[in-house]
């Protein structure tokens, strides 16, 4: 099944960005397995998502258990040592590879490659403990590269992390998947939302400096990981599940990205209903944070405007490519 991809239109009168646009091509993939075998599903889940499958998979698992009445206290210890690892890689690939050459500096591949190769040796809570020893030591020398950006931008709605049993008033129509809101209102899922009590960001935040902010709690979210490596019951906070009633259940599992939502609705041991609701449907909202912050941005030319844009989508960071158009106003 193809990915999809957004479509980002601006609107530039040759001084700002006037208007922007969002188009989402994204199949709905949970849809498409309605009617299948539930083990077909759990099968199926890590090969349909090229990004954080190891999260996707877990909340498919957990959704499935809970839909069945399995909630067994260690359901969500087993899955989230990946989902942590998969969460760290990630975020290294954005600081590493793609932010270097947004803020004018090299991409650093061999470093990141380094990396990689250190998590995909983690096989048990010993080699965990350690590679969070040597994560957080060399977080300790380093720094958020400092964008030339002064544009100051209105508060948001910040999603908050809320339990499975939480989200199940939220979630409603199927339309929800599509075009999420929380109390009404577009809002931003992702590190931004999970570090904003952090100081430094906290302080960026107070300043409307949202686009620096995120790229600081990048890194605080790197530290909270390295912490748990150490420690398995803060990385179970990431997952969560409940059961709804007769054969539904609801996961919420954190990823780099921001928070995802699985609910399954059994039909004897076929799925009745399948709902995923992603990261990207939150920030990239036709009324969310990219269209908010883009709007009205500074640009003295089109270079600036695609810069301006490329930044702020790496910052939102969608689990898909990005097709970015300019248009005169």
């Amino acid at each position: 099944m193809e990915p999809g991809s957004l479509a980002l239109t601006l609107t530039w009168d040759g001084k700002q960005i006037v208007a922007a646009d969002v188009v989402s091509t994204r199949p709905a993939v949970a849809r498409a397995l309605s009617g299948l075998p539930a083990a077909r599903v759990l099968e199926l889940i890590p090969r349909l998502f090229g990004l954080c499958p190891r999260a996707q998979e877990a909340a498919a698992r957990l959704s499935l258990a809970a839909a069945r009445g399995e909630q067994a206290a260690s359901s969500a210890a087993a899955p989230a040592l990946a989902v942590a690892l998969e969460a760290i890689g990630e975020h290294l690939w954005r600081l590493l590879l793609d932010w270097p050459p947004l803020a004018g500096q090299p991409a650093r591949q061999s470093e990141f490659l380094g990396w990689r190769q250190r998590l995909k040796r983690v096989a048990d809570q010993a080699e965990a403990a350690a590679l969070g020893g040597e994560l957080a030591a060399w977080l300790g020398s380093e720094r958020s590269p400092a964008l030339d950006d002064d544009a100051a931008v209105a508060a948001g709605v910040l999603l908050p992390m809320l339990s499975a049993a939480e989200w199940a008033a939220h979630i409603g129509a199927e339309s929800f998947a599509e075009l999420p809101t929380f109390a009404g209102q577009p809002a931003e899922t992702g590190v931004l939302a999970r570090r904003a009590g952090d100081a430094a960001v906290a302080g960026l935040l107070a300043a409307g400096h949202r686009l620096q902010a995120r790229l600081v709690a990048r890194y605080a979210d790197l530290r909270w990981l390295a912490q748990g490596l150490a420690d398995r019951q803060r990385l179970v906070t990431w997952l969560d599940s409940t059961t709804l009633g007769d054969g539904c259940g609801l996961a919420c599992v954190e990823t780099a990205r921001g928070t995802l939502l699985h609910q399954i609705q059994l039909d004897g041991d076929r799925i009745g209903r399948y709902v995923i609701v992603a990261p990207t449907e939150w920030n990239f909202h036709p009324q969310g944070s990219f269209v908010r912050e883009i709007d009205a941005r500074p640009a003295a030319n089109r270079a600036k405007a695609v810069m301006a844009a490329r930044r702020l989508v790496l910052s939102l960071d969608p689990c898909v490519a990005c097709e970015l158009r300019i248009r005169d106003a």
